[in-house]
């Protein structure tokens, strides 16, 4: 049903579209800061035109884009990466760990819904999904990955 490249290749491309998200939020400024919940501290500095959100959110975009080239790596569509296997699992279960944030969020809008944010719950799915791809494909894939037979 799932094979390891579909899965991988499809976590790199979402990382790679949420990658070039954070460099859109840099060029919009401080409205997609406050939008995409940076907080109003970035936000306020984004309006004085400080360099700091500019920095910050370069430096997240940047990993992001790497964890995209890692995910190639483990499709096997670029040459093969440092530590490969650990860091897939480690980039998986950090998606993962954000996207368990969707049942508390799911849970808040049926109780509370005016204080549900839509975008949020669509975030956590994002996440929850891209985790899955980067682990079930890890998985899937473990002997090129680590490379060992298991």
């Amino acid at each position: 049903m799932y094979d390891s490249v579909t899965l991988l290749n499809f976590g790199g491309t979402v990382c790679f579209l949420i990658a070039l998200l954070h460099v859109a939020i840099i060029v919009v400024g401080p409205r997609a800061y406050r939008y995409f919940g940076a907080g109003e501290d970035l936000s306020t500095l984004a309006e004085k035109n400080s360099i700091i959100p500019t920095l910050v959110t370069a430096f997240i975009a940047s990993i992001i884009a790497m964890f995209g080239v890692y995910a190639f790596s483990g499709a096997g569509e670029i040459s093969r990466m440092p530590f490969l296997g650990p860091i897939l699992v480690i980039i998986g279960s950090i998606f993962s760990l954000r996207g368990l944030a969707l049942p508390v969020q799911l849970y808040q809008m049926v109780t509370r819904p005016q204080k549900a944010e839509i975008r949020e719950i669509i975030f956590s799915l994002i996440a929850l999904v891209t985790g899955f791809c980067f682990l079930y494909g890890t998985h899937l894939n473990h002997e090129f990955i680590f490379n060992i037979p298991m």
